[in-house]
């Protein structure tokens, strides 16, 4: 499915009409939701000189390959989790309130005298 997904936003982005009518026929386009399919006609059918964007379909590509989990990517929170990639801090906040770049678990080991 992300193949074909693929293959239709590349159509679409190309505004390659023939490619989006043929895409559209397979039988893979009856899992589409119905505004990614209008969405793929009207395109279709302005030609390639249309500045219309297929949002709705590039959203419904993003949305399947993230829930799908075919990225693999440091931004998809699900492969941190997957990895079990701890969670960088961030010396920004720490730096905005005043504080050390420390740890705060260092800091209270420290006082401790442990």
């Amino acid at each position: 499915m992300l193949g074909y997904l693929d293959s239709l936003c590349a159509a679409l982005l190309a505004r390659d009409r023939g490619g989006i009518i043929g895409l559209l026929r397979h039988p893979l386009a009856r899992a589409l939701p119905r505004k990614v399919r209008e969405e793929s006609l009207a395109i279709a059918r302005a030609g390639p000189r249309s500045l219309r964007a297929p949002i709705h379909t590039l959203h419904y590509y993003h949305q399947s390959t993230f829930l799908l989990g075919a990225r693999g990517d440091a931004r998809d929170p699900a492969a941190v989790q997957r990895d079990g990639a701890a969670q960088l801090e961030m010396a920004l906040a720490a730096a905005r309130r005043g504080e050390s770049d420390e740890q705060p678990s260092t800091r209270r080991l420290a006082a401790s005298g442990d």
